[in-house]
C-alpha cells in the first residue's frame, strides 16, 4: 500500500466525517430542535451539549484533512505542479478550514460564554451564527468534493 493511498484513506474519512457531520446538523438535528423546543434556553444548552464533541471532532478532523491534504501535495509535486481540479479543492479546502476555525473561536465560545452567563438570546445568535457559517462550508464541500473526485478520476 502506497503512502499516497493511506493519506487518501485518511483524507476521504475526515472529509466524511466533518462534512456529514454538518449535514446531520445543519439538515436535520437543529431545524429539529427548533420545532420541538421552544424554550430559547433549553434549545440553546441542549444544542452546546451537541456542538461540544462534534467540535472537538472537527479539531482531530480538520487537523487530518490539513496534514493529509498538504502531505499530498507534497507528494503530488507541489502546489505548481498540481492539476487544475486539485487546486481548486485545495483552495476550497483550506477556506473551509479557516471557517470551521471561525466557527469555533467566535460564535461557539461566545455561545458558551452566553449560556454560562444565562444570556439566551445572544446563545440563540451564536448559534445561529454557528448554522451560517457551517451551511457555507456545507455548501462550500460541494464544489470541494467535485473538484477532488474530477482530480482523482478525471
Amino acid at each position: 500500500m502506497s503512502v499516497l493511498t493511506v493519506l487518501q484513506f485518511f483524507h476521504i474519512t475526515a472529509v466524511v466525517s466533518w462534512i456529514g457531520g454538518i449535514f446531520l446538523l445543519d439538515i436535520f438535528i437543529v431545524p429539529v430542535l427548533r420545532r420541538n423546543i421552544a424554550s430559547e434556553a433549553e434549545r440553546s444548552k441542549l444544542l452546546y451539549q451537541i456542538f461540544r464533541p462534534f467540535f472537538a471532532w472537527v479539531w482531530v478532523a480538520g487537523g487530518a484533512l490539513v496534514i493529509t491534504g498538504y502531505w499530498m501535495v507534497y507528494v503530488y509535486g507541489g502546489f505548481t505542479t498540481l492539476p487544475t481540479a486539485m487546486r481548486i479543492m485545495v483552495t476550497l479546502g483550506t477556506l473551509m478550514v479557516m471557517l470551521a476555525l471561525l466557527v469555533f473561536f467566535v460564535p461557539f465560545l461566545r455561545m458558551g460564554r452566553a449560556i454560562a452567563a444565562g444570556d439566551w438570546p445572544l446563545a440563540a445568535r451564536a448559534a445561529g451564527q454557528i448554522r451560517l457559517i457551517s451551511g457555507i462550508n456545507l455548501a462550500l464541500a460541494i464544489p470541494a468534493i467535485l473538484a477532488g473526485v474530477w482530480g482523482i478520476f478525471g
